[in-house]
C-alpha cells in the first residue's frame, strides 16, 4: 500500500487481477480512514451489524442484508467492518473492461453512480454458487480464465437488477454523458461538446459530472482513450504509430506522451509488457 495523505492508495498485488476477502475478517485498521482503490471493487454486505453505515466519496449510505455496491477506481470510502459479514471481490480495471465488453452494462460502465442492489432469493443463490465456484479456483490454481468466467457471470446476474432500480436525475445525465463520451470519445475531446450535448453549460455539466461520479468531464475521455489504447495494444494487430493516429492523436509522440502521463509508462513498454505475460 502507498500512503497518500489521509487516504490510502491500495493496489492489487501482482499478477492477481481477481481477489476476493471476507468482510468479517477484514482488520479493523483497514478501514479506519477513507481509503482510494486504483481498481473496482465489489463489495457484497451478507450481514450489515448493528453499525449499517458507510461512508463513500464522502456520502453516508446506510446499509441492509444482502446489498450489493459497486465501488469505481478512484472513489473513497470508510466502514466499520464490525459485525459486517460479507464478501469484497477487487477486480483488476483491464479485466474488468474485458467482461464489460461482452456484458455491456450501463451499471456496469458506470452511468448510473454507486446503486446499492439488493438481489431476490434465486439471484442470491446463484451469485452464492459462483461465489463458491470463484473460492474454490481462489484457493487452487487460480486460473484467470475460469475466475474471469465466473465473475463475468457474477456481474452479468448483478447487473440485470439494475433495470428495476430507481434512479434520480443526475444518474441519468450521467448515464447520458458516458453514452456520449463512448461514442465521441475519438473525435470529440472537449467538454463543450458534451455540455452542449446534454443542453447544459460548460460549469453546469462538469458540476453534475463530478457530483455523479467524483470525476470532470475530461478525466472520464482521458480514462476512456486509455482503455481503448490497452485494448488495441493488447489485440496486437496495428503498430503504435497506427493506432495514435486511428484514435485522433496528430503526432505519434503527443500519442507516447499522454500515455505515459496516464499511466507512467510508454506504449512501447505497454506492449512488451503484454508480450511477457502472454508467454
Amino acid at each position: 500500500m502507498q500512503q497518500l495523505g489521509n487516504t490510502t492508495l491500495t493496489q492489487l498485488p501482482e499478477n492477481r487481477k481477481i481477489e476476493i476477502f471476507k468482510l468479517e475478517q477484514a482488520d479493523d485498521p483497514l478501514f479506519d480512514n477513507y481509503q482510494r482503490y486504483d481498481f473496482y471493487q465489489l463489495i457484497w454486505f451478507i450481514k450489515a451489524g448493528d453499525n449499517p453505515v458507510y461512508f463513500l466519496d464522502f456520502k453516508e449510505y446506510t446499509l441492509s442484508d444482502n446489498q450489493f455496491v459497486l465501488v469505481f477506481p478512484g472513489q473513497i470510502d470508510m466502514l466499520d467492518p464490525q459485525g459486517k459479514e460479507g464478501y469484497i471481490f477487487g477486480i483488476d480495471n483491464d479485466s474488468f473492461f474485458r467482461m464489460n465488453q461482452r456484458i455491456n452494462s450501463d451499471y456496469l460502465n458506470g452511468y448510473f453512480s454507486n446503486i446499492f442492489l439488493t438481489p431476490d432469493s434465486q439471484t442470491t443463490s446463484i451469485l452464492k454458487q459462483l461465489t463458491d465456484l470463484m473460492q474454490v479456483e481462489y484457493n487452487g490454481d487460480n486460473r484467470l480464465p475460469l475466475m474471469e468466467s465466473y465473475m463475468e457471470a457474477f456481474l452479468f446476474h448483478l447487473s440485470s437488477l439494475t433495470a428495476n432500480s430507481a434512479v434520480n436525475s443526475n444518474d441519468f445525465i450521467i448515464s447520458r454523458l458516458m453514452r456520449l463520451i463512448d461514442i465521441h470519445f475519438v473525435t470529440h475531446r472537449d467538454t463543450e461538446f458534451y455540455a452542449r450535448e446534454l443542453g447544459l453549460t460548460h460549469k453546469k455539466a462538469n458540476e453534475e459530472c463530478k457530483k455523479g461520479t467524483g470525476k470532470t468531464i475530461k478525466q472520464h475521455i482521458q480514462e476512456r482513450l486509455i482503455l481503448e489504447i490497452k485494448k488495441e495494444i493488447r489485440l496486437n494487430r496495428k503498430s503504435l504509430k497506427e493506432i495514435s493516429f486511428d484514435l485522433g492523436f496528430s503526432e505519434p509522440a503527443y500519442f507516447t506522451r499522454f500515455f505515459k502521463q496516464q499511466t507512467a509508462t510508454t506504449p512501447k513498454a505497454f506492449r512488451e509488457q503484454q508480450v511477457h505475460l502472454s508467454k
